[in-house]
């Protein structure tokens, strides 16, 4: 079935679908709740940014003052505190007793007291590890100095031997795990309100009976296809929004290493948002032709719900263990899989059979629930007043 439609050219056709889904967009498009979400959305992500730049930047070095005769320690805690990658400032303390209330009063961070062969340590707080380490090693090198060796044997003695990695370190790896965390809890925010909006979508034009002047010209399984591809296009578009954001806020506060975004990645990342939209909105959808009232939506969409947050749940032990066997099952899972291997494939290499098999498996799946869900909102779209069971709704 086809609609007419004006163009500079004269007449063309368009099919009903398409202008069901532009008239989707431009409702949305035009809606406060879309420009005021992506306005609020894109300040919460930079504002996040930029406050773990921040964060990250502050450093402040550990402020140790030593008081009496551990005062001969300071060069060479300084120096081994340096080669421990303790950031520290050194100062002479006359009396104990003010070195402990600078301690107190937080404008000390350590007061050493005592001899440079037993130092004493007075902090408010427990010491960094690196610092605690740093003094240690200056005290036992003061007590071989007092013992008679020379300061190059001293230095002989103290010395580490080479440490030897069976698995050199990757710094790649934390920046996987947060890139793969920030893109699983997107896509779950994501396929949840996109879904939603379908479904309260479905029972405004319901309550309001609007879907009966459009059912009258319009197929329900056309109208079903356009409400989502118009729904799913307008939520591409406000991620897409942030996420250029993003970007461009880590590459100004250098929070982060951008890596490199080739074309297989982003299409795989949108291709996983779209696939999971398409499978969370034709369920949101026939859930919701079965009620008639806003105040209902919520306890029909309930068991959708439940599936997106084992999904959420699931993406935490994806992220600890990648290739465990119920991650790698579950991943495949068209219930799961736009998230857990969206965070796999992020985190670190996928089989290509894994992600051929999830793919083509939430295909089928979408095709049957888009029959499902074409069927149950064919028939109870035009149900009023009372909840319409499942079964009444599949068999019509």
């Amino acid at each position: 079935m086809n609609a007419r439609s004006f163009g500079l050219g004269g007449t063309r056709r368009l099919p009903t679908t398409v202008l069901v889904a532009r008239r989707e967009v431009r409702m949305r498009l035009r809606s406060r709740v879309f420009v005021g979400g992506t306005i609020v959305m894109t300040v919460l992500v930079v504002d996040g940014i930029v406050a773990a730049s921040l964060l990250a930047g502050k450093t402040n070095p550990v402020r140790v003052g030593f008081s009496s005769g551990s005062q001969s320690l300071e060069r060479s805690f300084t120096a081994t505190a340096a080669a421990l990658g303790a950031k520290v400032t050194v100062s002479d303390i006359a009396d104990v007793t003010a070195g402990e209330a600078q301690v107190t009063a937080g404008t000390l961070d350590v007061l050493v007291t005592g001899s440079s062969t037993a130092p004493t340590a007075v902090a408010k707080e427990a010491m960094p590890s690196n610092v605690e380490s740093a003094l240690s090693l200056a005290a036992e090198a003061a007590r071989l100095s007092d013992a008679g060796l020379s300061p190059a044997a001293v230095t002989s003695a103290m010395a580490l031997g080479p440490v030897q990695l069976l698995q050199p370190p990757n710094p790649k790896n934390t920046e996987s795990v947060f890139a793969s965390l920030a893109l699983g809890i997107l896509l779950w925010i994501a396929l949840g309100q996109y879904g939603n909006m379908v479904a309260q979508g479905v029972v405004e034009e319901k309550a309001t009976r609007i879907m009966e002047i459009l059912l009258a010209t319009i197929q329900p399984s056309r109208l079903l296809a356009g409400k989502v591809i118009g729904i799913g296009l307008v939520g591409l578009l406000q991620l897409t929004i942030v996420g250029a954001a993003a970007l461009v806020a880590v590459h100004v506060t250098t929070v982060a290493a951008i890596p490199a975004l080739g074309v297989t990645s982003i299409l795989g990342d949108i291709l996983w948002f779209l696939l999971g939209f398409l499978f969370y909105a034709t369920a949101y959808a026939a859930v919701a032709s079965l009620v008639s009232r806003q105040e209902e939506v919520q306890s029909a969409v309930a068991p959708i719900g439940i599936l997106q947050i084992a999904g959420y749940l699931l993406m935490y032990v994806t992220l600890a263990n990648p290739t465990s066997p119920l991650v790698i099952v579950c991943s495949m899972l068209p219930p799961f899989a736009p998230i857990l291997m969206a965070v796999r494939m992020a985190a670190s290499p996928v089989p290509f059979w894994q992600v051929g098999l999830a793919a083509a498996l939430i295909v089928a799946s979408i095709v049957g629930m888009t029959w499902l869900a074409g069927r149950m909102y064919s028939n109870a779209a035009l149900h009023l007043g009372t909840r319409v069971r499942f079964m009444d709704a599949f068999r019509g």
